[in-house]
Protein backbone atom coordinates (compact mmCIF):
# COMPACT_ATOMS: atom_id res chain seq x y z
CA UNK A 1 0.00 0.00 0.00
CA UNK A 2 2.82 2.56 0.77
CA UNK A 3 4.46 1.64 -2.14
CA UNK A 4 1.20 2.53 -4.27
CA UNK A 5 1.22 5.56 -2.53
CA UNK A 6 4.81 6.63 -3.11
CA UNK A 7 4.16 5.31 -6.74
CA UNK A 8 1.29 7.50 -6.99
CA UNK A 9 2.93 10.51 -5.60
CA UNK A 10 6.15 10.67 -7.60
CA UNK A 11 3.91 9.82 -10.72
CA UNK A 12 1.65 13.11 -9.77
CA UNK A 13 4.86 15.14 -9.32
CA UNK A 14 6.33 14.25 -12.51
CA UNK A 15 2.91 15.65 -14.11
CA UNK A 16 2.88 19.07 -12.40
CA UNK A 17 6.62 19.37 -13.29
CA UNK A 18 5.81 18.86 -17.03
CA UNK A 19 2.73 21.18 -16.57
CA UNK A 20 4.92 23.89 -14.92
CA UNK A 21 8.16 23.47 -17.08
CA UNK A 22 5.08 23.72 -20.31
CA UNK A 23 3.87 26.61 -18.68
CA UNK A 24 6.73 28.61 -18.65
CA UNK A 25 8.18 28.35 -22.16
CA UNK A 26 10.40 30.93 -22.67
CA UNK A 27 10.57 31.03 -26.76
CA UNK A 28 10.16 33.38 -28.71
CA UNK A 29 7.08 35.39 -28.90
CA UNK A 30 5.26 34.57 -32.36
CA UNK A 31 4.13 36.76 -34.04
CA UNK A 32 1.81 37.52 -37.33
CA UNK A 33 3.56 37.72 -40.55
CA UNK A 34 4.54 41.96 -40.41
CA UNK A 35 4.66 42.18 -37.43
CA UNK A 36 7.43 41.61 -34.35
CA UNK A 37 7.94 40.75 -30.87
CA UNK A 38 8.10 44.08 -28.72
CA UNK A 39 7.87 44.62 -24.95
CA UNK A 40 5.31 47.08 -24.34
CA UNK A 41 6.17 49.74 -20.78
CA UNK A 42 3.55 51.48 -19.15
CA UNK A 43 4.94 53.78 -16.34
CA UNK A 44 1.87 55.81 -14.76
CA UNK A 45 3.58 59.56 -13.55
CA UNK A 46 0.88 60.57 -10.96
CA UNK A 47 0.21 64.29 -10.74
CA UNK A 48 -0.19 65.44 -7.30
CA UNK A 49 3.09 66.23 -4.77
CA UNK A 50 3.10 65.54 -1.73
CA UNK A 51 2.25 69.20 -0.65
CA UNK A 52 -0.92 69.17 -2.51
CA UNK A 53 0.11 70.45 -5.24
CA UNK A 54 0.22 69.26 -8.70
CA UNK A 55 3.02 68.80 -11.46
CA UNK A 56 1.77 71.10 -13.97
CA UNK A 57 1.96 70.99 -17.46
CA UNK A 58 5.19 73.15 -18.27
CA UNK A 59 6.58 70.91 -15.18
CA UNK A 60 5.51 67.70 -17.21
CA UNK A 61 6.64 69.20 -20.74
CA UNK A 62 10.10 69.89 -19.20
CA UNK A 63 10.46 66.60 -17.41
CA UNK A 64 9.12 64.98 -20.97
CA UNK A 65 11.59 66.96 -23.32
CA UNK A 66 14.80 66.83 -21.05
CA UNK A 67 15.00 63.44 -19.05
CA UNK A 68 12.53 60.83 -20.97
CA UNK A 69 13.25 61.88 -25.01
CA UNK A 70 16.30 62.53 -24.99
CA UNK A 71 16.59 58.42 -23.41
CA UNK A 72 14.01 57.59 -26.29
CA UNK A 73 14.80 59.36 -29.40
CA UNK A 74 13.11 57.01 -31.16
CA UNK A 75 9.98 57.61 -30.35
CA UNK A 76 6.80 57.04 -26.87
CA UNK A 77 3.30 58.12 -26.45
CA UNK A 78 2.01 59.79 -23.51
CA UNK A 79 -1.47 59.80 -22.77
CA UNK A 80 -3.86 61.44 -20.08
CA UNK A 81 -5.54 59.59 -16.94
CA UNK A 82 -7.16 59.85 -13.72
CA UNK A 83 -5.81 57.39 -11.10
CA UNK A 84 -6.33 56.18 -7.75
CA UNK A 85 -4.79 54.07 -4.99
CA UNK A 86 -5.24 52.69 -1.26
CA UNK A 87 -2.92 54.62 1.23
CA UNK A 88 -2.68 51.78 3.76
CA UNK A 89 0.01 53.94 5.82
CA UNK A 90 -2.43 56.85 5.93
CA UNK A 91 -5.66 55.32 5.38
CA UNK A 92 -6.40 57.14 2.25
CA UNK A 93 -7.46 56.71 -0.91
CA UNK A 94 -5.33 59.18 -3.44
CA UNK A 95 -7.29 59.99 -6.93
CA UNK A 96 -5.07 61.99 -8.78
CA UNK A 97 -4.20 62.73 -12.75
CA UNK A 98 -1.84 60.50 -14.14
CA UNK A 99 0.66 60.93 -17.03
CA UNK A 100 0.99 57.30 -18.71
CA UNK A 101 4.08 56.74 -20.70
CA UNK A 102 4.05 54.04 -23.32
CA UNK A 103 7.34 52.73 -24.68
CA UNK A 104 7.55 49.62 -27.18
CA UNK A 105 11.06 48.50 -27.52
CA UNK A 106 12.29 45.29 -29.46
CA UNK A 107 12.45 42.15 -27.10
CA UNK A 108 16.12 41.66 -27.30
CA UNK A 109 16.30 45.33 -25.98
CA UNK A 110 13.67 44.58 -23.06
CA UNK A 111 16.28 44.58 -19.93
CA UNK A 112 18.60 48.01 -21.35
CA UNK A 113 14.79 49.66 -21.50
CA UNK A 114 13.78 48.65 -18.06
CA UNK A 115 16.36 49.74 -16.61
CA UNK A 116 16.28 53.35 -18.35
CA UNK A 117 12.85 53.66 -17.32
CA UNK A 118 13.58 52.95 -13.80
CA UNK A 119 16.15 55.99 -14.25
CA UNK A 120 13.57 58.32 -15.40
CA UNK A 121 11.31 57.13 -12.77
CA UNK A 122 14.01 57.63 -10.12
CA UNK A 123 14.48 61.24 -11.50
CA UNK A 124 10.71 61.92 -11.52
CA UNK A 125 10.09 60.63 -7.61
CA UNK A 126 12.83 63.11 -6.60
CA UNK A 127 12.07 66.15 -8.59
CA UNK A 128 8.08 65.81 -8.24
CA UNK A 129 8.03 64.40 -4.49
CA UNK A 130 6.45 60.96 -4.99
CA UNK A 131 6.20 57.99 -3.44
CA UNK A 132 6.53 55.52 -6.72
CA UNK A 133 5.71 55.03 -10.41
CA UNK A 134 3.80 52.56 -11.01
CA UNK A 135 4.99 50.06 -13.53
CA UNK A 136 3.78 47.04 -16.36
CA UNK A 137 4.95 45.04 -19.00
CA UNK A 138 3.57 43.07 -21.42
CA UNK A 139 5.00 41.28 -24.05
CA UNK A 140 3.19 42.67 -27.98
CA UNK A 141 3.15 42.21 -31.39
CA UNK A 142 3.76 45.77 -33.22
CA UNK A 143 4.44 46.46 -36.65
CA UNK A 144 3.58 49.31 -39.38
Amino acid sequence: MIQQLWTLLVVVGLGIAVLVAACSDNSPMSCPDGMEAYTSFNYYFGQEKSDGSVVNDAEWSEFLANVVTPRFPDGLTVFDAQGQWLDTDADRLYREGTKVLNILVPSEATADAKRTLDEIADVYVERFEQQAVFKTSVSACAGF
